[in-house]
């Protein structure tokens, strides 16, 4: 009789403890359920972030890396082409008159978001692409009888400065080559003996020891400026034989128009820096020819006349900066928050000028 009871008593203690097994068993595979589900989402987020790398590589080699087709796309003002790139064709350099297309502010610029359908169809992204140069240089000028003044600083000290002062109607007030002190500064001073109304314009080149250039442009007007749809789009003629070919537009109403290319010269050959060329009632649009250097950095200049006193001015740096000096970064103005964004940092040669090139892309 004690044996059979404590048969069953050892019968009730092995389902009790199979009960509690499975129990800890249900608990600890719940678990490790969690625990996977918490490592595999970032493991598919991670593939989800090497994805879009992968595609902002495509899109940074696009821009740096390809010519783009047709290779020539950029002289097709009415904006179409197969494939989008700034390389210069037989060369690693970037095309000058590709970027010029880019100018967010000139004439037959590609639209952004246009643009942003051809490079991917795949998903939405944003960008934004900034080419400036390597050290930065400011003028300031000040008109006064019976002498005026031009202050240059460069963030670099020794420098080599060009200056221009472009009066109205486009003439070349002022011109002079000099260096910056060991600080980077350089004042001038020039008679002037009138100062009639009318636009004018302080263009500064700057090129440092190591041979790197900037370039700054400042406007002044005395008398009533007006819009007058003024635009501009500056490239080199397709044969590249030192003439820049100069797009213009203007509402219709324009007396004179009138433009003027200045470009770094010799000593002794300031004539060699500069060319204008004047139209008596333009029609709206207008193609101009100007000489300009077939390598190195150029800025033109056009000014439009309605009347003796409105004028209008515009003016296109060549090539093309694309930076928060000039205004004219391609892409949106803002970068985005709490999101990856794709950076790509490098230097370029454009015209056997080096610039730094920063690109960045991120999803939307």
């Amino acid at each position: 009789m004690k044996q059979s009871i404590w048969r069953n008593k050892k019968g009730q203690i092995q389902g009790v403890d199979f009960a509690l097994a499975m129990v800890i068993f249900m608990i600890l595979f719940a678990e490790v359920i969690v625990l996977s589900l918490s490592y595999i989402e970032p493991k598919f987020q991670n593939l989800d972030d090497q994805a879009f790398q992968s595609q902002a590589n495509q899109i940074s080699e696009m821009f740096f890396g390809s010519t783009g087709y047709p290779s020539h796309w950029e002289y097709n003002l009415s904006s179409q082409f197969n494939s989008f790139g700034l390389r210069e064709i037989g060369s690693t350099n970037l095309d000058a008159n590709k970027l010029s297309r880019i100018h967010s502010r000139g004439l037959y610029a590609l639209d952004y978001d246009n643009l942003k359908g051809n490079l991917s169809q795949e998903r939405n992204f944003g960008f934004q692409l900034i080419i400036e140069s390597l050290f930065d240089v400011n003028g300031t000028f000040t008109l006064a009888q019976p002498n005026s003044t031009i202050d240059i600083s460069t963030t670099v000290g020794n420098c080599t400065v060009w200056s221009f002062l472009v009066g109205p109607f486009s003439t070349i007030l002022y011109s002079n080559r000099s260096v910056t002190d060991n600080a980077g500064d350089f004042t001038t001073t020039f008679p002037m003996t009138a100062i009639p109304n009318g636009f004018y314009t302080l263009v500064i080149f700057a090129q440092s020891k190591e041979g790197y250039f900037a370039v700054d442009v400042k406007n002044g007007v005395f008398g009533t400026e007006t819009y007058k749809r003024l635009k501009l789009l500056v490239q080199e003629q397709e044969n590249n034989n030192g003439l820049a070919e100069i797009n213009t537009e203007n509402d219709g109403t324009l007396t004179t128009l009138t433009a003027v290319n200045v470009f770094p010269f010799k000593i002794g050959e300031e004539s060699s820096g500069n060319e204008t060329i004047s139209i008596t009632s333009p029609t709206t649009n207008e193609v101009l020819n100007l000489r300009m250097p077939t390598n190195g950095t150029c800025v033109t200049i056009l000014t439009g006349l309605n009347g003796v006193n409105e004028y209008s001015r515009k003016y296109f740096v060549f090539p093309t900066q694309l930076s928060d000096k000039f205004g004219t970064k391609f892409g949106d103005d803002i970068l985005p928050n709490n999101v990856e964004i794709f950076k790509t940092e490098k230097l370029v040669i454009i015209r056997q000028c080096i610039f730094k090139a920063v690109f960045y892309v991120w999803p939307e």
